[in-house]
């Protein structure tokens, strides 16, 4: 367990410390002298939505909390594209994850809310520890990961995949497609990938300091609008640590949840199945299985 008495400088993690630093300062460096094409500013924008909803939809409600099933090449594709926001391979994700909603707000959560808003956004980053958390089944069972062969394919080639799907892809589609290499390098690449990871920081952080909690106050965890804007309908914060194991973050059909409705729709082509929703049934909340129409 990391000690947070001990000297700052002693818990910094140095590698994920200089990406987090090193990747926006570089952006900001290149940016003056590489232009941004409209089609690069394009390709940017939807390879944003595409690895984030990989992470949203992929790690989060599919890996981290089984809210539904998904055919083989659906989950391929969302570890692939999701290696490409530079979170993690899934195990490690979901171990962080799955912590999180068991200890929230306590000392064995990784990104504890009540060490203060620096900290639960890229503090804990900063001073990452993987034998603190859930990776070696401190407290969080990982058996349905370690039995899904997309998730230990995954893990395995993490480094050389993410390398490719954060990088070189976005580059060679500008590249090839209209000649913009250096710019699909930068924007598609590089720019992209901070945007994805403050996007998702801002759950850990934001949702629990900023909006309200209609469903439980029993943690910190929020509902704010302008998050489920920003992070493809996460940002229904309360509700979700109400009922984590919804498909939906945002329950009511008003809600703007991005994910639900992907979700909802690969159900009706038939990839993906056993699709979970709270409900009420005699005084009690358990999940059960629906279809899109229900939404």
């Amino acid at each position: 367990m990391d000690n947070p008495h001990r000297a700052w400088w002693k818990r910094v993690h140095l590698r994920y410390t200089a990406a987090n630093i090193g990747l926006p300062l570089f952006v900001l460096y290149f940016c003056s002298t590489v232009p941004c094409l409209w089609r690069t500013g394009s390709w940017t924008v939807a390879y944003s939505l595409a690895t984030g909803l990989s992470i949203t939809a992929g790690y989060h409600r599919l890996w981290g909390h089984q809210s539904y099933k998904a055919c083989l090449p659906l989950r391929i594709l969302l570890a692939a594209v999701g290696a490409g926001a530079l979170q993690l391979p899934i195990r490690m994700w979901v171990a962080d994850h799955r912590a999180h909603h068991r200890f929230t707000d306590s000392d064995r959560d990784p990104y504890n809310s009540r060490r203060g808003l620096f900290y639960s956004h890229i503090g804990w980053i900063l001073t990452y520890d993987s034998t603190r958390f859930g990776h070696g089944g401190d407290g969080v069972d990982l058996g349905d990961l370690d039995s899904d062969p997309v998730v230990v394919w995954q893990r395995r080639l993490y480094y050389p995949l993410a390398g490719l799907m954060a990088f070189i892809f976005p580059a060679c589609v500008a590249g090839l497609l209209w000649g913009d290499w250096m710019g699909g390098f930068l924007y598609a690449g590089c720019l992209r990938v901070v945007l994805v990871w403050h996007a998702s920081y801002c759950i850990n952080s934001l949702a629990h300091w900023v909006g309200d909690q209609p469903y439980s106050a029993s943690n910190t965890s929020r509902n704010h609008i302008a998050l489920a804007f920003l992070t493809l309908g996460e940002g229904y914060h309360n509700y979700h640590h109400a009922y984590p194991w919804d498909y939906r973050n945002g329950p009511r059909k008003c809600d703007f949840d991005p994910t639900k409705w992907w979700i909802c729709t690969w159900e009706m082509v038939g990839l993906v199945w056993d699709v979970k929703r709270f409900r009420k049934v005699r005084n009690q909340v358990r999940p059960i299985a629906v279809h899109a129409k229900d939404t």
